[in-house]
């Protein structure tokens, strides 16, 4: 005799399996399309270099002889590489001709009596420098013999300003 219970657990089975893969079709139906979007990337800028302000007293300077030697520190503060091109070197003033030291103006002492004259960095011109690298650059200073008194000059130190361009 047949079991009526086992007839029904056949059936039952197959319309799972049937359902099962119904279910499985589906799952590779997709459509496809295309699409765009836009987004910005930021550059950033040239920092402004940082120059050292050496200090020399060895009381070289004469009218008409001697010089003295300086040794600027160029750093570079900004977060990428930068690199300069020219430096020049002045004798500061106070815009009447005198020159200007740590202690202020001195009158009767001229700028122009005085020559600043910046040497080849090194690293060299162009070249690359990181985060906080630097560059030295030497600058040389005379005094010329006006032919007058300069007496004003005496135990002076002028101040020279070096200026580090990039184009």
């Amino acid at each position: 005799m047949r079991n009526p219970f086992r007839t029904r657990r056949v059936a039952v089975v197959g319309s799972v399996a049937v359902i099962t893969l119904a279910g499985a079709g589906a799952a590779f139906a997709f459509f496809t399309s295309s699409g765009t979007g836009t987004g910005s990337a930021s550059v950033g800028s040239a920092s402004n270099w940082t120059v050292s302000s050496p200090t020399n007293v060895s009381n070289n300077l004469l009218p008409g002889s001697g010089s003295e030697d300086l040794s600027f520190t160029v750093t570079n503060p900004g977060n990428g590489a930068q690199a300069f091109n020219s430096v020049t070197a002045k004798i500061v003033d106070d815009g009447s001709g005198n020159i200007v030291t740590s202690g202020g103006n001195v009158v009767g002492c001229l700028s122009s009596w005085f020559t600043a004259t910046a040497g080849t960095p090194t690293p060299g011109y162009g070249t690359s420098i990181g985060h906080n690298g630097t560059a030295t650059v030497p600058v040389t200073v005379t005094m010329q013999d006006s032919g007058t008194v300069q007496d004003a000059c005496q135990g002076t130190a002028p101040e020279v300003q070096l200026t580090v361009n990039a184009g």
